[in-house]
């Protein structure tokens, strides 16, 4: 983040030993500006985490199963998963790759809830999404899909 230099230029008058009206707004007005700047971020920040050329993948969630239409993906590709909870239960979606380790996941949505992940696969093979809320995987709720080379 940029930190920005601000210079006050005053009279040659000091200021009084007591804050007067005029010092408090000042201080009030440089307070809400540095909480201000401090929790905006700037907009190029909000789009370097994707890359342009990605491509959208919809994934629905119902009781123990995933859907969505079939796709090719293709090592290098990246992709943004939407993943929307059309069940009457919490559902997650956690991507495993192909040592079956932890790519990434969403939160768990609530019914009615959508979530999302963004990967770039760098390795092409057998990946899997599963849902591991309570007996979710258990009861089957996965998928598996390949990234071609």
């Amino acid at each position: 983040m940029a930190t920005a230099r601000y210079r006050l230029e005053h009279d040659a008058a000091p200021f009084p030993s007591r804050p007067g009206p005029s010092r408090r707004l000042l201080a009030i007005v440089v307070s809400v500006l540095t909480v201000w700047l401090a929790a905006c971020g700037s907009a190029d920040e909000a789009t370097t985490d994707v890359p342009e050329n990605t491509r959208t993948i919809e994934i629905v969630a119902t009781e123990y199963a995933f859907s969505g239409d079939p796709t090719t993906i293709t090592a290098g590709e990246t992709i943004r998963f939407v993943v929307r909870n059309d069940g009457g239960l919490i559902h997650e979606l956690q991507l495993l790759d192909t040592d079956a380790r932890l790519v990434d996941r969403t939160e768990q949505l609530a019914p009615g809830e959508v979530g999302e992940i963004t990967v770039t696969f760098a390795s092409p093979g057998l990946y899997q999404v599963i849902c591991d809320v309570d007996d979710h995987l258990s009861r089957g709720q996965r998928a598996s899909f390949t990234v071609g080379e």
